[in-house]
């Protein structure tokens, strides 16, 4: 067990130092898509995905500093507690086999450094505050400590990325299975979390965002932060139809992400297998729910971003991402049991009971392969050596930089 605290320990620090080194040597192009998404905020009016733009925005114009490092060190910030939230998480598990491919999946953690398109995207800010719910949860074993966190966490998450709203059917999850009564005080609570969701998506879907607008956040940026908007304050201004019509699925897109979904979900299908409801530790509404059914229905609204976005590979991270950290947390809290017995009766019954056929496995399963960002690519190989090998061309990045771009 302490073996495999050390590696996984030293795992995530190798991939941390790897992000922070490719945020660093991206963050100033003018190609940097995460960075054009990160600096929308409210100088040009409300609008969605603006709010923490415009905090950075206004405590870097009061400090008198860079915008964009503003930003970079806020990604850092973001990154470095969500692997130290992962290794905090998965340090209490008791290791299995199986755990392992779930864990090392490509569509996990791993995914945004492989590929750099979807590195220091707002996804990162979502996973973090959602693997933080579990951690208080874990800590202080209080469901009130859990709704608060929720009711301050939701409206900074989701007017940050409106994309948060699909998710929050985990959350809701959650407080249904953990709470062993349904009583009316419940009920109360629920209702305001339910209450609250529906206040800030109607904020958002209500609220119009008009060219003068957008332009007026660009002359904004250019002339208080010398920051020249990308195309995502532009779409701002799209509709859901506008972003449906830049998607044009092909049946050879749709095989691939079928195949990409089944190959990548395998580690956590598998744990799904050997794991059931603890009902000592939830209500009767829930017991009586099949827990692989549940997480079915839980993963279905993860479907909707592939209609209307051309980034599918970030939206399959996403779709895997919430229900890997939904179910070890709930393994980490006693809600599920998983039969370590029978897990290791089928391994010793299987040619995984040699050691060499189980590095295989993992290693095709989980580090042989990655999605694409974009739906009409084609998946990558070997994404922990890709991303060695792409070092190089971004040590230039950091020549010659003089303080004030760096």
């Amino acid at each position: 067990m302490k073996e495999y605290k050390l590696i996984f320990s030293i795992y995530l620090s190798i991939l941390f130092v790897f992000i922070v080194f490719f945020l660093s040597a991206v963050h100033n192009s003018p190609v940097n898509n995460s960075m054009h998404e990160w600096v929308i905020n409210y100088q040009g009016g409300f609008t969605r995905r603006g709010f923490l733009g415009e905090i950075v925005f206004q405590i870097t114009q009061t400090l008198n500093f860079q915008l964009k490092k503003g930003f970079l060190i806020l990604q850092i910030l973001l990154y470095a507690g969500y692997f130290y939230s992962i290794y905090a998480f998965f340090k209490k598990i008791k290791f299995n086999y199986f755990f392992a491919l779930a864990i090392f999946s490509p569509l996990f953690f791993i995914f945004s450094l492989a590929e750099l398109e979807a590195l220091g995207r707002k996804d990162i800010l979502m996973f973090l505050v959602f693997i933080g719910n579990f951690l208080i949860y874990s800590k202080f074993k209080n469901l009130n400590y859990n709704y608060i966190y929720f009711i301050i966490s939701f409206p900074i998450v989701f007017l940050t990325h409106e994309i948060y709203l699909i998710y929050t059917v985990y959350f809701l999850a959650f407080f249904l299975i953990i709470e062993k009564k349904l009583n009316f005080i419940f009920f109360i609570k629920f209702s305001f979390i339910i209450f609250l969701v529906i206040f800030f998506t109607d904020l958002i879907t209500s609220n119009n965002f008009s060219k003068e607008e957008v332009d007026l956040l660009c002359e904004n940026l250019k002339t208080k932060s010398n920051i020249k908007c990308g195309l995502a304050p532009y779409s701002m201004m799209l509709t859901t139809a506008d972003y449906k019509g830049e998607v044009a699925w092909q049946t050879t897109h749709i095989v691939r992400y079928i195949l990409i979904f089944l190959f990548g979900f395998t580690g956590l299908f598998i744990v799904l297998i050997f794991s059931k409801i603890n009902l000592e530790k939830t209500n009767k509404f829930i017991s009586i729910f099949n827990l692989k059914v549940g997480f079915i229905i839980l993963m279905i609204p993860s479907i909707l971003p592939f209609m209307t976005a051309v980034d599918s590979g970030r939206y399959m991270s996403m779709a895997y991402t919430f229900p890997c950290i939904f179910y070890f947390g709930l393994l980490n809290s006693n809600i599920i049991n998983f039969n370590y017995e029978k897990a290791n009766i089928f391994v010793e019954n299987s040619i995984l009971k040699l050691n060499k056929y189980k590095f295989i496995i993992l290693f095709l399963l989980c580090f042989s392969w990655t999605p694409k960002a974009v739906y009409h690519e084609d998946i990558g190989s070997f994404p922990l050596y890709r991303t060695l090998i792409k070092t190089t061309n971004f040590i230039d990045n950091f020549k010659n930089f003089k303080l004030g771009q760096l």
